[in-house]
């Protein structure tokens, strides 16, 4: 079937384009799927709180069986999978999210009661390149706080109407 005629080769290209990338998007599905609790390993502050952990990072340490932590004189340098490297150009370290966002920063995790945790989810590399692509092929690291839903629900939305 011909969609265009070649009149100026760039259109072809462009018209080709559009129609192969047009499904490509992960966007709207990661914003409608969420994991399950049945996805991979749940944690839940029960869990957490008989582990002994004082902060998020030592819960991580202490209850999560798919990953390896690495600390510093107790600051926070790396974590691994357990399955090793999978590619040289892929990213070896898991995804991490605290109350929905994502962490750059794995420090701050020794800043966090473990208290103040709700529940970790981790998934392997499958189920996370299915939730959040392929950056997350050394699997993600879910953080859900007892504050998240606290802050959320006393965010307020400033008046711009007002003079």
């Amino acid at each position: 079937m011909m969609l265009a005629k070649p009149v100026v080769g760039s259109v072809m290209v462009t018209v080709a384009g559009a129609l192969l990338l047009g499904g490509c998007g992960t966007h709207g599905a990661r914003d409608e799927a969420r994991p399950s609790q049945l996805s991979g390993q749940y944690v839940t502050a029960e869990d957490i709180r008989a582990s002994g952990a004082s902060s998020a990072w030592e819960a991580l340490k202490y209850t999560v069986r798919t990953h390896r932590f690495t600390d510093y004189h107790g600051v926070p340098t790396r974590i691994q999978s357990d399955r090793g490297q999978g590619s040289m150009v892929l990213r070896e370290d898991p995804l991490v999210f605290l109350d929905g966002a994502r962490l750059t920063d794995i420090t701050i995790l020794r800043m966090i009661p473990a208290n103040n945790l709700h529940a970790i989810q981790v998934l392997t590399g499958p189920d996370a390149t299915t939730y959040y692509g392929t950056s997350a092929v050394a699997g993600v690291i879910l953080i859900e706080t007892t504050l998240g839903e606290e802050v959320a629900d006393t965010v307020a939305v400033p008046d711009t109407t007002a003079p």
